[in-house]
């Protein structure tokens, strides 16, 4: 059992308010829970690391980076009617005006080992007035999101807030290093190369972006055939060199992250791929949704 002085408590409380009012899609920074606590920065720093050492706090280094709450943050905390719909996951429910997201308290799989038959039954945290019959539904399993179903409504009970799945598919995603299925064979483009120049050499090696260096080797951006799309539709210089349209933030993952951590950085960023780095910060690879999948692929087509 995790025992946390009230210091502890009080910094793990206020980083899981922010992480909710962030909608759960935004890593929270150590300035926002010092500001709210009143606290120096550097202090709220070393109790968030206590934290993660305690297993009740995930990081991220960068710009972008930040903290997260575990889902075992939420029970130590001893999951307040607020929070306890993270005592699963999330029901994601897809309707015609746009997409619908329920805290999932809890799931269990009915005849796993009858693929025509399976079921999924979704006990759900919030609101689920909304949902129908034939409604297209994806759930996934806490923050980790190791375990993914998706189906449609079978049947829906208001009473016990249950929501009743076909299942078309179940994916469980393995603790495998995003090192092994990385791309090794990293491609890089120099600041200094024309836009032209860098269309031409992406096409050519049939990928759909690479990280810009200087003169030392450095990485500094990013570009991808995304944005060479978007400088030619809007009119841009196709000549001016790759460092004025590159994107200046370049997301990173160290090798030995899990690849489930690089879906949920892809995911909290928004982005398809991510620079690989190795412990010293050098990078060795890139990591796509592709690499991830065909990994996944492969393990059912072989397993």
């Amino acid at each position: 059992m995790v025992v946390l002085t009230e210091t502890q408590k009080n910094i793990l409380k206020v980083l899981v308010d922010l992480y909710e009012k962030k909608g759960r899609k935004q890593m929270v920074k150590s300035k926002e829970v010092a500001k709210l606590l009143n606290k120096d920065e550097g202090t709220v720093r070393n109790v968030i690391m206590m934290l993660k050492n305690m297993g009740l706090v995930e990081s991220r280094t960068g710009p972008a980076g930040g903290y997260v709450p575990t889902l075992k943050a939420y029970e130590v905390l001893g999951a307040p009617s607020t929070y306890t719909h993270l005592g699963y996951g999330y029901l994601i429910v897809y309707k015609k005006d746009g997409v619908k997201r329920l805290p999932a308290v809890r799931m269990e799989i009915i005849n796993l080992f009858k693929p025509e038959k399976s079921k999924a039954l979704t006990r759900v945290g919030g609101d689920i007035s909304g949902v129908e019959v034939n409604d297209r539904v994806r759930v996934e399993s806490g923050p980790s999101g190791k375990l993914i179903v998706e189906g449609r409504v079978s049947k829906v009970n208001p009473q016990g807030s249950e929501v009743l799945i076909d299942i078309d598919k179940l994916v469980i995603i393995p603790d495998e290093l995003v090192g092994r299925v990385a791309t090794r064979n990293l491609f890089t483009i120099k600041s200094d190369m024309s836009i032209r120049e860098a269309a031409r050499a992406l096409y050519e090696r049939k990928i759909r972006g690479a990280p810009v260096v200087d003169e030392s080797k450095k990485v500094i951006g990013f570009i991808t055939t995304t944005d060479i799309s978007m400088i030619v539709g809007t009119g841009g210089d196709l000549d001016a060199p790759v460092s004025k349209y590159m994107r200046r933030n370049v997301f990173t993952i160290n090798e030995h992250e899990t690849i489930i951590e690089a879906m949920k950085l892809m995911d909290v960023y928004g982005v398809g791929r991510l620079l690989v780095i190795d412990n010293a910060g050098n990078p060795v690879g890139i990591v796509t949704r592709t690499d991830i999948l065909r990994f996944i692929l492969s393990l059912q087509t072989t397993g």
